[in-house]
């Protein structure tokens, strides 16, 4: 079974609206995909409907944001989406984002950045990112691509970065946990930490409930995923893999060959 287990939509920071992507994901081959929105779950419903009428299996997720040592973020598969649990964090989360996405905005101004908060909007069709801000300065001209906006501005560890801290790795996990999803650590190659401090966080989650690392990311090679593969088998984690689609001209889905645990971890 062939499988892309991390993509968004423009319910986040994805140009495509949810009902689109089954036909892109199975196009590219996979036999199964899941939409993993950043901290909702708004468009699952019309991604999962859009998948039965292509004939593609779908599991419904989403990548919560939460803050540690660094910026962390944590998939979660299968959840409830309408535990209260976890409308209570969709509900909260939005506000938080919200906040800070307008003092990113507060940050650019003081650097001549120009643009406000409804440059940003026009971008987003829920609570705004971080990508959506990228799209509006090079709209008004501030940059040339999304890239540059990222590595000069709003990337961790650049003048205008705000971390998205209401909740902590160990607390996101917890949440999946108890809304009956399966948590799993996203892309921890891009973790701002040294391969050491990200063992110790393996470890933590590990000990708080995570069951899936997404070793296997986009089309990085043996020499950058191996260390993961290493913890998976440590720890006695599953291993998941995303092509982390965002939109048609920025990534691919790149659906890979799962294991039969990760596909009965999955329900698959």
């Amino acid at each position: 079974m062939r499988a892309d287990l991390h993509c968004h939509s423009n319910c986040s920071d994805g140009k495509l609206p949810p009902h689109l992507l089954p036909a892109l994901a199975k196009k590219a081959g996979a036999d199964v995909f899941a939409l993993t929105d950043h901290d909702t779950m708004c468009g699952v419903e019309r991604a999962r409907a859009a998948a039965k009428q292509e004939g593609i299996g779908f599991i419904g997720g989403v990548e919560i944001s939460s803050y540690g040592e660094c910026n962390v973020h944590v998939l979660g598969y299968n959840v409830d989406d309408k535990h209260p649990a976890f409308r209570s964090f969709e509900e909260k989360i939005a506000v938080c984002r919200d906040d800070r996405i307008r003092e990113m905005i507060g940050r650019l101004n003081e650097r001549k950045v120009k643009i406000t908060y409804e440059d940003v909007m026009e971008f987003a069709v829920r609570s705004p990112s971080r990508a959506h801000v990228a799209r509006a300065m090079v709209s008004r001209g501030y940059a040339p691509d999304i890239k540059t906006c990222f590595d000069k501005w709003l990337k961790e560890g650049e003048p205008c970065y705000v971390p998205n801290d209401m909740i902590t790795p160990v607390e996101a996990v917890e949440l999946i946990l108890k809304c009956g999803g399966v948590p799993v650590l996203a892309h921890p190659m891009r973790l701002k930490m040294s391969l050491e401090s990200g063992e110790k966080l393996v470890k933590s989650l590990k000990d708080a409930g995570l069951e899936g690392i997404e070793a296997s990311y986009k089309l990085f090679d043996e020499s950058i995923t191996a260390p993961f593969y290493a913890m998976a088998e440590k720890y006695d984690l599953f291993v998941t893999n995303g092509g982390d689609f965002h939109a048609p001209d920025r990534s691919a889905f790149v659906p890979r060959t799962i294991s039969e645990r990760t596909a009965a971890a999955l329900g698959l």
